[in-house]
């Protein structure tokens, strides 16, 4: 029988193996020594110690913002909730409850039979007999014995704490957190502070509700699921606002992620982190042979990986063509389960050639996955149309921002083939039998050709870029050349998407000098400024022709006339989404 693989053995932390930490052989003093202890530590007992043939991989696209919920719960697989502080407790003047734990006194072992007796009660009676024997003459506190305890901290519903003691090393220093989530306030303050809540009207609360709250907690790298994520995307708010040193990290049974938090730099918003074993396609294995020969494969038979993903969040801008754009990913790495090595040179996540292929399987009826649809319902296979419409729809809507922001060539190549199912003759019958369904994933199509036409005008428009060669004048020159190109259209444009549009030319109107000259009822003597002068009187011209055709369409659309969606081509039109 071959010998279980002993993961991370062969990883040095500050020169020294893994393994001394675990040996009671040095103390962690620095904070960036104890957030890769922990990862390391995490990893190997969090998502490698329970895998085996049945473990419910993560597919990559989970870890692409924004996060879906997960509606499976595999309680036999570990879960936890921790923060570590990088200063010492101060028990009563500590924002949140836990039970307090204290390193022995050297001679003593009354604090260690204590520290015991504050865990045992909040484990399973199963358990509580093995942990009194294996911890019965050991200092529970002192991260030589983290390892081991996590066993039994998995079992925990909530969060344990890290912390310096008086000689500043970080020690376990407390178990049973709580940490305090007041989501009712946070989501309202967010939503005023957007312009998406309007005080005393409780229309625009119901309408933008739902967007706040996942944008709030998309900025934390959680979906909108769980206490345990909720509290510690609130926690980590408000301690940045304190201006703390922590590390919050969490992972959930469902989602079978670790996600840390890291705010040791005290920045606006917290280092956000994801891990996870995925599996490799088999294309993307084949073209990365290296991963194979250099035992980056946590399994090569299923090709798992563990992948870290590290993201990057964004301030809100309601003028961003796609707003919703909370998170970004930054950075990509393979760890390697023996050495802890990375391989940061492969796009698994962001590769446009695995979305093609991934909307092609889809679209033929081939993809084997899953996808929440609407929040609310599981869609796990593609072989009917009802499922494979419900696929494409929730897809699309996850994809936007992706999607909107590919090159021209790849954008097309993805729409060509949505509409070549869109529009198959073979389909029309079943396509009447779920007109909405069909209709929902036209407009999601629509709305995203529309998005993909903005991006020059937005480009042009973002203040304080500067761009080689791309001066005032010549972005005005620009953008009013793209308002002359696409006047027959903008106007069919969802209402959202023309108020952007209406906003980004304004936002190029606000350069000093145009003001200047805007205000001077006959042109200027220069010929240059005259030029300048005639492109400022144009721009607004057409844009004033446009707004009055757009309202009148909005009004006829409200009516039930039905207009086109420009998409280009022949195909089923769709009515503009209502204002």
């Amino acid at each position: 029988m071959a010998r279980p693989r002993k993961f991370f053995r062969e990883v040095k932390l500050d020169g020294l193996p893994l393994a001394a930490y675990r040996r009671d052989l040095a103390a962690i003093r620095d904070r960036n020594l104890l957030k890769d202890f922990l990862e390391y530590t995490h990893i190997r007992l969090g998502l490698l110690a329970p895998y085996d043939a049945s473990y419910p991989l993560i597919e990559p696209r989970e870890l692409l913002p924004s996060f879906e919920k997960n509606f499976s719960e595999y309680k036999h697989l570990p879960s936890f909730s921790m923060v570590a502080f990088n200063r010492a407790l101060s028990y009563q003047e500590e924002i949140f409850q836990f039970d307090l734990l204290h390193a022995p006194e050297e001679g003593k072992r009354r604090s260690v039979r204590e520290d015991l007796d504050r865990i045992a009660p909040h484990l399973d009676r199963d358990f509580r007999s093995d942990f009194r024997q294996q911890f019965a003459a050991r200092d529970i506190t002192d991260l030589a014995n983290y390892p081991e305890l996590l066993e039994f901290l998995f079992h925990m519903d909530r969060a344990h704490v890290v912390a310096r003691d008086e000689a500043g090393d970080f020690r376990l220093l407390g178990v049973y957190g709580s940490f305090p989530s007041d989501l009712d306030t946070e989501l309202k303050a967010l939503g005023r502070k957007l312009g998406k809540f309007k005080k005393l009207d409780s229309a625009s609360y119901e309408r933008e509700r739902e967007f706040i709250y996942q944008f709030l907690m998309e900025l934390y790298g959680f979906p909108i699921a769980s206490e345990r994520r909720t509290s510690g995307a609130l926690f980590a708010r408000r301690l940045s606002r304190l201006k703390e040193q922590y590390l919050i990290k969490v992972l959930g049974a469902s989602d079978r992620t670790i996600t840390s938090l890291c705010g040791f730099e005290q920045k606006r918003y917290p280092l956000v982190e994801k891990v996870a074993l995925i599996p490799l396609s088999p294309s993307l294995a084949e073209a990365n042979a290296h991963l194979g020969t250099g035992g980056f494969y946590v399994d090569s038979k299923r090709r798992v990986v563990i992948l870290k993903v590290t993201y990057q969040q964004h301030k809100y801008n309601r003028y961003n063509v796609l707003e919703d754009r909370a998170l970004s990913i930054v950075r990509q790495e393979i760890i390697h389960p023996d050495h802890g090595g990375r391989d940061v040179n492969l796009n698994i996540l962001k590769d446009t050639k695995r979305t093609l292929k991934e909307l092609t399987d889809i679209v033929r009826g081939e993809y084997s996955g899953s996808i929440t649809y609407r929040r609310s319902d599981l869609i796990t296979s593609t072989k009917t149309h009802e499922e494979r419409l419900k696929f494409l729809s929730a897809w699309l809507a996850k994809n936007q921002r992706r999607l909107g922001a590919y090159g021209q060539e790849t954008f097309e190549a993805a729409k060509k083939l949505i509409k070549s199912y869109l529009s198959h003759r073979d389909y029309r019958e079943v396509f009447a039998k779920h007109r909405e369904l069909h209709r929902e994933v036209v407009q999601h199509l629509a709305y995203l050709h529309q998005v993909q036409q903005l991006q020059p005008l937005e480009k042009l428009a973002q203040p304080g870029k500067r761009q080689p060669g791309l001066g005032p004048s010549r972005r005005l020159a620009l953008a009013v050349a793209f308002l002359e190109e696409n006047r027959d259209q903008l106007p069919y444009f969802y209402p959202d998407l023309f108020q952007k549009c209406s906003h980004l030319f304004d936002q190029i109107l606000l350069y000093p000098y145009f003001r200047k000259l805007l205000a001077k009822e006959s042109p200027p003597a220069s010929s240059f400024r005259q030029r300048v002068w005639q492109l400022l009187m144009r721009g607004e011209e057409l844009m004033a022709e446009m707004k009055q055709q757009h309202d009148w369409i909005k009004v006829e659309a409200l009516r039930g006339t039905p207009f086109p969606m420009v998409v280009s081509g022949p195909w089923p039109p769709a009515s503009p989404k209502p204002g």
